[in-house]
């Protein structure tokens, strides 16, 4: 059983060893999953987990679900991402870049998160600029409507300048040239400036937590901006973080609860909860929480806040929610969350889990479709 348009991640890189976190990436190939995606808030350097599980593993795809382009310059990314291509063999496929957690970022990095989206236009035609042959169709597609002198051509020694706004780059090229099988670039974007950002310019889009509602929010969004430049809505490809648990235990649905409310009350998620239709009850949450605590505000995550955000209920429910992304060529990243104390246990019993049920309950032809 393939499972090819379905990933896995983890909670948090800092959960677990790197070698468990191999270990983890290894079955994950063994039981079919298409790819590895790694984030990064303050866990393990992304990078750094990238090629380890490179190393560890054979055919597994590898992704990032969102490296923040605040904190390193996108020249940085572009060497980061040639550097685990080559150590692949061409399996870094995903590349997903990102804000990276609003006043998180600021607080943990002490950069402001200013000019978002023109910062994450320009990250774009600068990795493909960079990574992308200049053969490749990719590439002059993504520099549309820049002056000629974008790419100063040369083979494979060629050199990139890019007259950004924030990001003016001058002659620059990769010693060893760019990659033979570039990654697609996503947004992990939740706003819709962003989101109408990657429907111009990006592969796909990564969500986080997505909601039926909050599905149709994005495809009205990719219908109407996609055709301004062009393109088919139907290229822009949606990704979601997905959260499950290994069981419907109180235990499980107790930490499923607080990672909910950790989602819930972030004010940059406020977009897909007011699409979802809870506007009102999150603003009851954040007040519960800033003046009882969290584990108060947890208790009023309803079974169907769950139901909508997250993946629960009997094996057969939870193959119908996963069939429903599937049968919308959504690609589901598998967000294990976990109990305390048994992070993983989780981890492993989670991903095996959906494999499990997956198998037994969806057809064949669901669950083999092609690569991305």
């Amino acid at each position: 059983m393939m499972l090819k348009r379905v990933g896995v991640s983890l909670v948090n890189t800092g959960d677990l060893s790197m070698e468990e976190i191999v270990q983890y990436a290894q079955e994950a190939e063994e039981l079919g999953y298409e790819g590895f995606w790694v984030g990064e808030g303050d866990g393990k350097e992304s990078f750094a987990v990238l090629a380890a599980v490179a190393s560890g593993t054979k055919t597994l795809s590898l992704g990032t679900g969102d490296v923040n382009y605040y904190s390193r310059t996108p020249t940085l990314l572009a060497i980061g991402a040639a550097t685990i291509s080559r150590l692949s063999n061409g399996r870094f496929l995903h590349y997903g870049i990102g804000t990276g957690g609003g006043s998180w970022m600021e607080a943990a990095h002490g950069i402001a998160l200013d000019r978002p989206v023109q910062r994450a236009s320009e990250m774009i035609d600068i990795l493909r600029g960079i990574l992308t042959p200049e053969n490749d169709e990719n590439l002059s597609a993504s520099l549309v409507g820049l002056p000629s002198d974008a790419v100063v051509r040369g083979g494979a020694n060629r050199r990139f300048t890019y007259p950004g706004k924030i990001y003016p780059i001058y002659s620059f090229r990769l010693r060893e040239g760019p990659v033979a099988v570039p990654p697609a670039i996503y947004l992990s974007a939740l706003g819709p400036k962003m989101i109408a950002l990657a429907a111009k310019k990006a592969d796909g889009v990564i969500s986080n937590g997505l909601s039926e509602a909050s599905y149709y929010r994005y495809r009205e969004i990719f219908e109407r901006e996609a055709p301004l430049v062009g393109r088919d809505p139907n290229q822009v490809q949606l990704y979601t973080l997905t959260m499950t648990t290994a069981d419907d235990s109180a235990e499980s649905l107790a930490a499923l609860r607080i990672c909910l409310t950790y989602f819930f009350g972030a004010p940059h998620f406020a977009p897909i909860m007011e699409a979802s239709g809870y506007g009102v009850a999150v603003q009851q949450l954040r007040e519960t929480w800033r003046t009882q605590g969290i584990l108060a505000a947890s208790n009023l995550v309803t079974d169907d806040m769950m139901q909508q955000f997250a993946v629960v209920g009997s094996p057969t429910q939870r193959a119908q929610k996963m069939r429903w992304m599937l049968d919308r060529n959504i690609y589901p990243i598998l967000y294990p969350v976990c109990r305390e104390g048994h992070v993983k246990e989780d981890c492993f019993t989670t991903m095996r889990y959906v494999a499990q049920y997956m198998q037994e309950a969806l057809p064949a032809s669901t669950v083999e479709k092609s690569n991305v």
